[in-house]
């Protein structure tokens, strides 16, 4: 009976695409590479019994829609590496994939540049009210600045929860605004944070110091809902909130109230807490916001990096080799 032949999946869409041409490149004469089209929801059982029919017999798969639940694990028997499009690895449980003996690998830091630049583009949004100006000129083809007198940057200061790859690079950016940068990061020590060139600050002061909130922290049980009701009244009034980590560290109803009530000046979310989002969340009638489409990775350059660095991982678990950036240990 002849051996049956390894290859890779990428989960892909048209909504979430993945640079196919550097993860062929990496897996050249390991394994042919096929795309899967993985919704980017949980899946019911049926549902999951199908789409395990097509990545049936795949050694590694590279996930950017889609989860990695622990009865996925037990349908497909062959999987060797799951490799993961980005640093959060909250779409896959990883104990599952320990106990079956499947590595987990992730890209920490090849989107930080793209976040970090979208980041300071939705301060600067909501400092200006560029969208609102942009949508006034182009609806009414009217002109009228002071309707949309916004702040400057210099001067204000931002608070960062998290300080890794991508606050580090956002607080290069604001330093050069003019702006002072205040972090709080609990799993770094106070000397690290000022190395990166931040003012390090406990939760509460932080809250209640900054103009300007950007999150930056992983979705753990200890950060869902991060910034919720309590938090946000420890804001300062009228300060931005600005979240393109993810979704669950804030919550939406607890935002969407504080927006409403003026209590602050606005936010910019490039992710919430369920995606695709519920169309009838209270966050889509709320004032003062700006909705991206979990667009801060989406540049042509970070989604090459991510490919490449995903794929060269799939590629070396496949060939008897340690996978650069893991994030489990089979040892």
């Amino acid at each position: 009976m002849p051996p049956k032949k390894r290859w890779a999946a990428v989960t892909s869409t048209s909504d979430f695409p993945v640079a196919m041409a550097p993860v062929k490149s990496t897996l050249a004469g390991v394994a042919p590479v096929r795309a899967v089209a993985l919704p980017f929801r949980p899946l019911d059982e049926a549902e999951e019994a199908a789409f395990a029919g097509k990545l049936k017999g795949a050694e590694g798969i590279l996930l950017r829609p889609g989860y990695i639940t622990a009865s996925l694990l037990d349908l497909l028997p062959d999987l060797r590496v799951v490799a993961v499009h980005g640093a959060g690895v909250d779409q896959v449980d990883v104990a599952a994939c320990t106990e079956r003996g499947v590595l987990v690998t992730n890209t920490p830091g090849a989107n930080a540049n793209a976040v970090a630049e979208l980041t300071l583009g939705l301060i600067l949004s909501l400092a200006r009210r560029i969208p609102q100006a942009a949508a006034m000129v182009g609806q009414e083809r009217v002109w009228g600045e002071a309707r949309h007198t916004g702040v400057e940057l210099q001067g204000k200061t931002l608070g960062l929860i998290g300080i890794g790859q991508v606050g580090s690079r956002l607080t290069n950016m604001a330093l050069a605004m003019g702006m002072k940068v205040l972090a709080h990061d609990p799993g770094l020590r106070s000397e690290d944070i000022e190395s990166r060139g931040a003012r390090p600050a406990r939760f509460e002061t932080l809250l209640g110091r900054a103009d300007f909130i950007s999150l930056h922290a992983p979705l753990t049980p200890k950060t869902h809902h991060l910034i919720d009701k309590q938090a946000i009244s420890k804001m300062k009034k009228g300060a931005f909130i600005i979240n393109a980590a993810r979704g669950p560290l804030v919550d939406e109803a607890a935002l969407a109230r504080a927006l409403k009530s003026g209590n602050l000046g606005g936010a910019a979310l490039d992710v919430l807490e369920g995606e695709p989002p519920d169309p009838n969340s209270a966050i889509f009638d709320a004032p003062n916001l700006i909705l991206t489409p979990h667009m801060a990775g989406s540049t042509e350059e970070c989604l090459a990096a991510i490919a490449a660095w995903a794929g060269e991982d799939i590629a070396r678990v496949l060939s008897g080799k340690k996978p650069k950036h893991p994030v489990n240990d089979l040892d």
